[in-house]
């Protein structure tokens, strides 16, 4: 397989994992809160994350880097957004009529290229653009056959307001910082040298990255929600699970994300949402609507042509 196009695959398979990570989590869900649930995945993961560094320092024969101050300070950013984000998008779905704004968090694709080329690394070509399009059209489609019309209906709201809406606000500050967490993660792991291979740098990032945010969601957990820590225990199982493939699902990402643009991974990545839908079906027992083919159809597309750059 050539290097040049393997950060394809590995972001599909990282897509997979989230999904499968985020099914798993509905079901923990129900006996631990969200934010309990949120520091799992890290906590169980890092086991995971750690194996996978030391594989990547036998494997390539590098040692650890020189830990310079702007590689430590993209990846304490990086993290911290992805926490605030998290946390932002919570709190969305709490919200009411929360349709439009759930649409509207994909466009951290679209937010990812634009930033990423005004202020970043990101050198999006013509083709790149029109595939970020084609598959973020594709996964609005989905959503929309996901929720149907009545979503939008269900406070009597004109669209346009629901555009205005508080909801659709907060998901556009998510997907920015979202946004913002992938290109920054980027650029953290250019700044350890492309001339190193991409595992190893991509081994450290996730391990820096993730081991802040189970510390300061740990502190944060103790302080407000203490009881979620004697909850662990006798959920261990379903919680390594969430640990196992938040790992693998994140070693997929910064793996990707050590090789081509942020943009482009992240697009790449909307097939979770075709995973997600499929495990819908198989496991949940969830229809599948005509909408939502077409959409699977036509992000399945945009994919592919990520395969012509």
């Amino acid at each position: 397989m050539e290097l040049a196009w393997i950060w394809i695959p590995i972001s599909v398979f990282a897509a997979l994992m989230q999904a499968v990570r985020t099914a798993a989590q509905k079901t923990l869900n129900q006996s631990m809160s969200t934010m309990g649930t949120t520091y799992v995945r890290s906590l169980f993961g890092m086991p995971t994350l750690l194996v996978f560094l030391g594989a990547a320092m036998l494997y390539t024969g590098h040692g650890v880097p020189d830990f310079d101050p702007a590689f430590l300070l993209y990846t304490a950013t990086a993290a911290l957004t992805q926490v605030l984000a998290t946390a932002l998008l919570i709190y969305m779905f709490r919200l009411k009529n929360f349709a439009v704004g759930t649409m509207l968090t994909k466009t951290d694709v679209i937010l990812t290229a634009l930033i990423g080329t005004a202020l970043f690394s990101e050198q999006v070509t013509q083709l790149g653009w029109v595939a970020l399009v084609v598959v973020v059209c594709g996964t609005i489609l989905m959503l929309a056959g996901k929720m149907g019309t009545a979503a939008f209906r269900a406070s009597g709201e004109t669209f346009s307001g629901l555009l205005a809406g508080r909801p659709t606000q907060i998901a556009l500050l998510c997907a920015l910082l979202f946004s913002l967490s992938y290109l920054l993660l980027r650029e953290a792991m250019l700044e350890l040298g492309t001339q190193h291979h991409f595992l190893w740098r991509a081994g450290w990032t996730v391990v820096l990255a993730t081991g802040l945010q189970t510390v300061g969601l740990g502190i944060w957990l103790a302080v407000k929600e203490p009881a979620v820590f004697s909850q662990m225990w006798p959920l261990r199982g379903i919680a390594s699970f969430i640990g196992l493939t938040s790992a693998l699902g994140s070693i997929g990402w910064y793996s990707a994300f050590a090789l081509q643009n942020a943009s482009y991974v992240r697009a790449v990545g909307q097939i979770e949402a075709v995973f997600t839908l499929a495990i819908s079906w198989l496991y949940f027992r969830e229809k599948i609507t005509m909408l939502e083919l077409v959409g699977i159809g036509i992000t399945v597309a945009g994919v592919l042509m990520f395969r012509l750059i």
